[in-house]
């Protein structure tokens, strides 16, 4: 609901931005991307916060591809893809956490959980490190 009005805020903006510029057919082109590349983006956050790590990939892969001109959006892909990051860091660190806390393991089996479990965690803070940086290192176009 919160991304829905978001989106509905950033299309809204990026709509009265296009009016009346008179760019020609350059500025009509970076608009149409502008409009696409939200939109891919507003389609990787449905797949984000259905935990479809894959398909959200995709999404900001398709953005990159068709919205070369998309500058803004692609500059939030590059969050949203922090964020996908993390959040499929996330999930093996919870897959390893409950791996390793099974108490059938034999030693060798021990010493592989406690390394993917330590393999998990940093994984997890680098991507958490990773999207404080970028966060305040972004900027708009």
């Amino acid at each position: 609901m919160k991304n829905n009005w978001l989106l509905s805020i950033m299309l809204i903006a990026a709509a009265m931005t296009s009016c009346g510029r008179g760019q020609g057919q350059a500025g009509d082109d970076a608009d149409s991307d502008n409009l696409r590349g939200w939109q891919w983006i507003a389609d990787a956050r449905r797949c984000l916060a259905d935990s479809d790590f894959v398909a959200a990939r995709n999404c900001i892969d398709s953005l990159r591809t068709n919205c070369p001109m998309a500058l803004n959006a692609r500059e939030q892909g590059i969050l949203l893809l922090d964020s996908i990051e993390l959040g499929e860091a996330r999930q093996q660190l919870k897959q390893a956490e409950a791996y390793a806390s099974r108490t059938d393991l034999n030693i060798y089996a021990r010493d592989s959980a406690d390394t993917e479990l330590d393999r998990a965690v940093t994984k997890v803070r680098f991507y958490e490190k990773k999207l404080t940086h970028d966060i305040a290192n972004h900027q708009n176009h």
